[in-house]
């Protein structure tokens, strides 16, 4: 299981991934608090997938919304789309103390060793456990792990930030610094509208915030965001492409929500001992969306 030292308060096994829908259907009617209470904290949780598996037209569907090709390998953030229904289960524990629409995605980090096969057995195990204190909110880390023989292979560690009521030693939200100059540009696309449910279909993701106008309002948006993860993933395939290479690694933070609909611009910088530094902004000078590193 993922590195620790303390017991779970709660262990989820299922043989196959489960389905994201009815979970996130459920979270809409959650009654737990929006924001952190003081004096709580999230209890270990962890999970396990004993065999991994997807429809083909699952896959393909990702491929085509996120600007991949055909090939005998996974795209680097398709074990996060797999591993969506089992997050909502997660965050759906009462061992987790707040509830799960309005969790705001901040940064993110994903690592393998090797490109994952299509065709090859694998396993995946999470954990989630405690929170740190941002100037944000709420700071909480989950943890994934793709397995094959026994071996990690594929690793994302997420954060994503709840708004809390307790005070204490804060500190900034852990993501890579912001790269300082941008020369290539490298992609642009449109998040259009439909988008949120075209990624949701694809992903398994039906956080409702990113499919409908209303359910976004609820929470403080004026409009639908698109999925940072679909960004995210837009992006990689997009450096992939440039640089005739597979991803090895992408660390990422996430700056601002994109709105449906918007135009967007992924820019790169030169090539460095830590990888290429890229952005995604807006292209109507709207700012920067995402920012970070990538490795092939």
């Amino acid at each position: 299981m993922p590195d620790t030292d303390s017991a779970p308060t709660a262990r989820l096994n299922f043989e196959r991934p489960p389905g994201a829908l009815p979970t996130f259907l459920k979270a809409l009617f959650d009654r737990r608090p929006g924001r952190l209470e003081a004096g709580a904290t999230a209890g270990r949780i962890e999970a396990r997938i004993e065999t991994l598996g997807w429809p083909g037209t699952r896959l393909r569907r990702y491929r085509e919304v996120c600007g991949y090709p055909d090939g005998q390998t996974l795209p680097l953030c398709f074990p996060h789309v797999i591993a969506a229904g089992l997050h909502a289960r997660m965050l759906m524990r009462p061992e987790f103390p707040v509830r799960l629409p309005g969790l705001i995605h901040v940064w993110h980090e994903i690592r393998q060793e090797r490109p994952l096969r299509v065709d090859e057995q694998l396993a995946m195990e999470c954990s989630i456990e405690g929170h740190r204190e941002t100037d944000s909110g709420a700071e909480f880390r989950l943890r994934t792990v793709v397995i094959a023989d026994r071996t990690r292979i594929w690793e994302e560690d997420t954060g994503f930030i709840s708004r809390s009521a307790r005070r204490g030693p804060k500190g900034p939200s852990r993501a890579p610094e912001a790269p300082a100059d941008m020369s290539r540009v490298v992609d642009e696309w449109k998040a259009e509208a439909g988008i949120g449910r075209r990624y949701a279909r694809a992903s398994g993701d039906f956080n409702p915030i990113h499919l409908f106008d209303a359910a976004a309002r609820r929470f403080g948006f004026p409009a639908a965001i698109a999925h940072g993860m679909w960004t995210l993933s837009r992006s990689v395939a997009a450096l992939e492409k440039m640089s005739a290479r597979q991803t090895s690694a992408a660390r990422v933070r996430f700056r601002r929500p994109v709105f449906i609909p918007s135009s967007l611009q992924l820019a790169a910088g030169g090539d460095t001992a830590e990888g290429i530094p890229f952005e995604v902004r807006k292209s109507d000078a709207g700012g920067i969306v995402l920012d970070g590193v990538w490795e092939g």
